[in-house]
């Protein structure tokens, strides 16, 4: 694993060590693990929204209107 130093203003360090105190976190680095992990998968799905948002624009979309429609989706995209 590798190490890292940051600098925090005081009083989101304080608000940190307020939630490890609380019991919420086990270190300060499991709050810094856990915010990244955060980060990542906001942006892994704001990016896949974004990229349907274009998809749809650019005419590439279909509406599934009915439960035929679904299942004939579904079964095509399990083939």
């Amino acid at each position: 694993m590798d190490t890292i130093n940051i600098s925090l203003p005081s009083q989101l360090k304080a608000q940190a060590e307020t939630l490890i105190d609380q019991g919420h976190y086990a270190s300060f680095s499991d709050i810094v693990r856990n915010a990244l992990r955060l980060i990542i998968r906001t942006n892994y799905y704001d990016d896949m929204a974004r990229e349907a948002v274009e998809d749809y624009r650019q005419g590439k979309t279909k509406a599934l209107r009915t439960k035929k429609d679904i299942d004939a989706f579904v079964r095509q995209a399990m083939a």
